[in-house]
């Protein structure tokens, strides 16, 4: 029997089905656990310079001309991503529970690891800037839990070297 938890901050498809199942193929007993982060510290010119880089100008103009969301409105959107993930789980097969994590995503999945959780698998939407300068949380994930950690980007299979 194996943990893996799969750390989102979308909702989870079947892209990332089909890269659970490469990454950790199920067996009888095998379970998968989700956390959602919520109410992540944004910063605003990190995210604008992301989009930037992703050539998203509209997205980029964007961030910068609202405010942010409250930390109950990200909650909330949090908790619609783990139910939305759970059943795409539950559809394809998996043995899967979950929960929302308020505050460091990293706490959280430690607090996952000593609990069981054998390998780590997140799933995010790119961060070109953070992710190249080793500064987003997931970064920080593959060096400090102690268990094999996979970074991957939302939608495909493409791995954060």
């Amino acid at each position: 029997m194996s943990t893996l938890l799969v750390v989102t901050e979308v909702t989870l498809g079947q892209t990332e089905i089909e890269n659970i199942n490469i990454v950790a193929p199920q067996e009888e007993g095998d379970d998968v656990r989700v956390v959602v982060p919520a109410a992540l510290p944004k910063h605003l010119w990190l995210e604008f310079l992301d989009q930037l880089a992703l050539l998203d100008f509209k997205e980029a103009v964007h961030v910068v001309s609202h405010a942010e969301k409250g930390p109950a409105t990200l909650e909330s959107d949090a908790r619609a991503i783990l139910e939305d993930s759970l059943a795409v789980l539950s559809d394809a097969g998996f043995t899967a529970r979950g929960r929302v994590a308020l505050g460091d995503p990293v706490a959280a999945m430690r607090e996952e690891v000593e609990t069981g959780a054998q390998q780590v698998l997140i799933i995010t939407e790119p961060h070109p800037v953070e992710d190249t300068l080793n500064i987003h949380w997931s970064n920080q994930a593959e060096r400090t839990l102690g268990v094999p950690v996979l970074h991957l980007y939302w939608g495909t299979g493409h791995v954060d070297d």
